[in-house]
């Protein structure tokens, strides 16, 4: 298989709120939302394709000196094959080449996963958002890490 990672346009605004869709389905991100995202300043994003199809995307904005990732999501019979690691990559690269000097983002603290790729790159947990989250049966926290980028 062929694994590509490219730039996310506006064209590509129903691929992903698909992807978010089947990797969020708890809180999935309708189109409207998605184009209100890449319209708000310092937007960029990627998605992962295998042979052409979308299999993951992560989704940011650059805001002054600190990158905020605000998505991240793989398909779940893609996962642990490295593509949220290749995703997590191409987001240090771009904020690194818009001069930032963090990254920061949320996790659910139930979400072991995805917890242990953000450790593994250099995240360290700086706070907590209580009930962040919506679950079926309830809500759940979020932690807040952060990655000074000359750690990346």
């Amino acid at each position: 298989m062929s694994r590509r990672i490219e730039p996310i346009s506006l064209k590509m605004a129903g691929a992903l709120s698909i992807l978010h869709r089947s990797c969020f389905s708890e809180d999935p991100w309708d189109i409207p939302a998605i184009v209100g995202i890449m319209g708000i300043a310092g937007f960029f994003g990627r998605i992962a394709r295998e042979d052409r199809q979308p299999i993951g995307f992560v989704v940011a904005l650059g805001l002054a000196e600190e990158c905020e990732i605000l998505s991240l999501g793989v398909l779940p019979d893609r996962r642990r094959a490295r593509c949220g690691s290749a995703l997590l990559g191409a987001v240090c690269s771009e904020a690194m080449r818009r001069n930032m000097r963090s990254i920061v983002l949320e996790v659910a603290a139930d979400n072991a996963a995805a917890r242990a790729l953000y450790a593994a790159r250099g995240f360290l947990s700086v706070g907590c958002r209580p009930n962040y989250y919506q679950r079926t049966g309830g809500r759940i926290d979020a932690l807040i890490l952060r990655l000074p980028l000359a750690e990346a």
